[in-house]
């Protein structure tokens, strides 16, 4: 896979609503702290293909699932205002979100594809179980049936590459997400199944999903309790995850690591001329 260029003219992050929780419950051992966790979505402006986005953040369904999403508010209390909602964000910022070209998706839960309705003709880029999950008839889930988008995109399944390069080492399988390099898409089971970081060469920005609710919480995995544990796709999955993590973080100490759910700033990467 080639791996370089200048593709990718900015990339902008965005906090697309956020939920609350107390570590204290979800962590042995933690004290007690109860910590926003920001829904990250990430803004790129690709040379050729236009405005991507990664993942779409909250949207208001997350409050019209029925008794789903009374379940899933009273156990992770969440946060969005109309105005925060990814669509809008774009707009503030001059954006018509008609305009974005290929959304890539990290999985399937609502703080990720909250707002994908939002949006047509677009282009859906992600893992062969990322689709399996979001195309699921499962009511119980953490998948909203009313935020799957309906007939108005085009789903691109990834396939991995031979060439994993700096990933090679961690991680199971690498993607080229957009064909030319701009974007290495990087499996991290655990969370999700088949759930999707990438990797901007151009920033040396890693986009790391839920692989961990914050940098800080790494070390906290193996202490987690057992609901919070049952949450997870694959504990055992999680806890590899976050080690293979923690050592690439340690060998690749010039590459930021950015979770979904971690300490973040609403920031723009640009190009230097």
């Amino acid at each position: 896979m080639e791996i370089g260029g200048r593709s990718i003219r900015r990339v902008k992050l965005y906090a697309c609503g956020c939920c609350k929780n107390n570590l204290g419950i979800v962590f042995r051992g933690h004290p007690t702290d109860k910590r926003t966790f920001p829904a990250l979505v990430v803004l790129l402006e690709h040379e050729k293909l236009g405005r991507i986005l990664y993942d779409t953040g909250y949207s208001e369904l997350v409050y019209k699932n029925g008794f789903v999403s009374t379940i899933y508010n009273t156990l992770n209390k969440t946060y969005i205002t109309e105005n925060e909602i990814i669509d809008n964000r774009l707009r503030s910022d001059g954006i018509d979100p008609e305009d974005v070209s290929n959304i890539i998706l990290s999985h399937a839960h609502p703080d990720h594809i909250g707002a994908l309705r939002r949006f047509s003709d677009y282009n859906l880029i992600s893992t062969k179980e990322v689709f399996d999950k979001l195309n699921s008839g499962k009511k119980l889930s953490l998948t909203f049936r009313n935020m799957v988008p309906q007939g108005n995109y085009t789903e691109k399944v990834l396939k991995p590459v031979d060439d994993k390069g700096i990933f090679g080492k961690y991680f199971k399988e690498v993607y080229d997400v957009l064909g030319d390099g701009s974007v290495v898409g990087v499996r991290l089971d655990g969370h999700a199944e088949g759930q999707l970081g990438i990797y901007l060469p151009e920033y040396k920005l890693f986009f790391a999903a839920d692989s961990c609710w914050g940098e800080d919480l790494l070390f906290e995995v193996p202490k987690m309790r057992p609901l919070p544990r049952k949450i997870q796709n694959n504990y055992q999955k999680y806890k590899e995850t976050a080690l293979a993590l923690m050592n690439f973080m340690s060998d690749h100490k010039d590459i930021k690591v950015i979770f979904s759910h971690g300490a973040m700033e609403e920031k723009t990467y640009e190009q230097q001329a």
